[in-house]
């Protein structure tokens, strides 16, 4: 468990807003607060802003925000303490533990593990004996400092080295077992493990920490298959979550503002040595929406760079939709020979960068694949293939767009395109659709005691100077509306433990559902209060008037139901009367100083 004061550590030392332009590239000083583009959905106009004063942030776009913890565990889809970590961690601070081992967790011992086999691939493969795997690099045109940057390695070609040398290491062999290193034997007597990997070069998966959270495995001779061979996914290796080469380039491609995506590990590794360094390749062909996110928070354009084959051709096309929900602009560039690293040897860095610098945006790129497929053929018989992906345009900016091109490339008529465009549509609207019952929405219903007791956790969150004469007043036990009571508790807690409230510490407690809905609409509101403790004590009588109408009405109908006790019923009632008319003479006094 992290101590509580590594935390408080962090909240005290780490700016919101030094974290958040890590990842938000167009965040920028305006007046008190920075505003950008919000990274958690696309917009043209900023509407995403941090407050350094009150260490929040908000987007007035997505209602969505929070503090620098809540911050991180929603754009590294972490949990607390993996982003206190995580913080901990870019701001250079070291976290102190209490309670269980720091180094216990199944995390942890994953990461421990991945390490120790990628150290073990590393140093066989400049030993005499990994002489194939350092012969076949050599050959592709890796050098020496690549290998040793990326911590390139080789498996043995042999069973059961690193089995036995992890469990001579006291490694855990079920974790070795579930993470794809070692597989266990069921033949003969007794527990026996084996190497999962032989006989291939190893290239060592980093997240962007620099944790080795997986492993990508090549053959060395064409005669073993697959060709390539990969670690299982695990609590720490999700492929679509992972981008290779990312821990290297992260720095390039944010100075960049600019990401290069290849397809494989040796592009990445070919380009970087040659001087490309913002190139980065996911772990498989398409790019992911998850992948298409982290870089998001990086740059504002990316390239994909492809081989000029049919198979990187149509890579590009299944990943080109996935940036259509982030502020970023993604472009196609397609190689005229080769593959990256082929092209990079050959022509050098300025060769490729001609190439990069000519990259399509993502209709141009698709048209003139249409065109390119379909050369010599009617082209009557492939304007469907335009229509498909105009039909899928929300913005009439880019379906306007859509079709001039189309109508240029097929040398016809636009007006005539947009009317076979309309009995396209007819067309396919014979298509059925499975769609599910939307479920009724209902209402929430909000008394007049609710709403005056979010108005005052409203009031709190806006002027936190006020807590402490509210909680002399109130208690968690005196609210009923369970949104308001739940965080008032909260303010509860950290009043009592700091004798102050910090706004941003509420977040910690929240990470969905109605309170938090409610707290970023509380932090987003401009308010005009002068006086907040005039404006308490508004809330405050009122509450009391509130509460004395009902213990009236409450004797009124004992009253009506009684056959004998009445007089104590009425004695209760005008002490109520006295108490209330004391209270609207208050409100009427205040009024009439407020007039004079």
């Amino acid at each position: 468990m992290i101590a509580k004061k590594s935390i408080e550590y962090i909240r005290s030392h780490v700016r919101i807003e030094e974290i958040v332009i890590k990842y938000v590239p167009s965040l920028k000083k305006r007046g008190k607060n920075f505003i950008g583009l919000c990274p958690f959905h696309r917009e043209k106009t900023p509407s995403f802003s941090v407050s350094p004063e009150k260490q929040i942030f908000h987007c007035f776009g997505c209602n969505t925000g929070g503090n620098v913890i809540t911050f991180i565990s929603k754009i590294e889809n972490l949990t607390f303490a993996e982003s206190v970590k995580h913080i901990a961690r870019i701001s250079g601070i070291e976290v102190e533990y209490e309670g269980e081992e720091r180094d216990n967790s199944s995390i942890d011992q994953i990461r421990r593990i991945n390490r120790y086999a990628m150290k073990f691939y590393h140093n066989y493969l400049k030993s005499n004996a990994g002489e194939k795997g350092m012969s076949y690099l050599l050959s592709r045109g890796i050098d020496n400092a690549s290998i040793e940057a990326f911590k390139i390695g080789m498996a043995p070609d042999n069973w059961e080295m690193l089995s036995n040398s992890l469990r001579k290491n006291k490694a855990d062999m079920s974790i070795c077992e579930k993470i794809g290193l070692c597989g266990k034997s069921t033949k003969g007597v007794g527990e026996r493990y084996y190497d999962k990997f032989k006989n291939r070069v190893m290239f060592p998966i980093f997240d962007r920490n620099e944790h080795v959270a997986g492993f990508g495995a090549r053959s060395i001779d064409d005669k073993q298959q697959p060709k390539y061979l990969n670690s299982p996914e695990s609590e720490i290796y999700q492929k679509k979550n992972i981008l290779y080469g990312l821990n290297f380039a992260q720095n390039e491609i944010r100075d960049m503002d600019r990401a290069i995506i290849v397809e494989g590990y040796l592009d990445v590794i070919g380009c970087h040595q040659h001087g490309l360094k913002n190139v980065v390749a996911p772990l498989g062909t398409a790019l992911t929406e998850q992948q298409v996110k982290q870089l998001s928070h990086m740059c504002n354009e990316i390239i994909m760079l492809f081989d000029s084959d049919s198979a990187g051709i149509n890579a590009a096309l299944r990943s080109i939709t996935t940036s259509e929900v982030f502020n970023t602009s993604i472009k196609v560039a397609l190689l005229p020979e080769g593959d990256p690293f082929d092209y990079i040897k050959a022509h050098g860095l300025m060769g490729m960068m001609i190439v990069i610098d000519r990259a399509m945006n993502p209709i141009d790129f698709q048209f003139q694949n249409i065109v390119k497929k379909n050369i010599g053929k009617d082209k009557f018989l492939y304007v469907k293939d335009f229509f498909e992906i105009i039909e899928k345009m929300t913005n009439k900016t880019h379906s306007d767009y859509c079709f001039k091109k189309s109508s240029e490339l097929l040398q016809m008529n636009e007006e005539s395109l947009r009317i076979d465009f309309k009995k396209y549509l007819k067309e396919q609207s014979g298509r059925t659709y499975n769609r599910e019952a939307v479920p009724e929405i209902k209402k929430e219903i909000i008394t007049y005691e609710t709403r005056v007791f979010r108005d005052l956790i409203d009031l709190i969150i806006n002027n936190p100077e006020i807590t402490g004469d509210v909680l002399i007043d109130f208690t968690p036990e005196d609210i009923k509306d369970p949104v308001s009571k739940n965080i008032f508790e909260r303010i509860w807690e950290i009043y009592k433990d700091e004798n102050e409230l910090k706004v941003d510490k509420i977040f910690d407690f929240f990470d969905k559902g109605i309170e938090m809905d409610f707290l970023n609409k509380a932090i987003q509101k401009k308010t005009t209060i002068q006086d907040p403790k005039a404006a308490y004590t508004e809330i405050y009588v009122n509450l009391k008037l509130q509460d004395i109408d009902k213990k009236i009405s409450n004797y009124a109908d004992m009253i009506k139901k009684s056959g004998s006790d009445k007089l104590e019923y009425l004695a209760e009632i005008e002490i109520l009367r006295r108490e209330k008319e004391k209270l609207n003479n208050y409100i009427y006094n205040r009024g009439s100083m407020i007039k004079n």
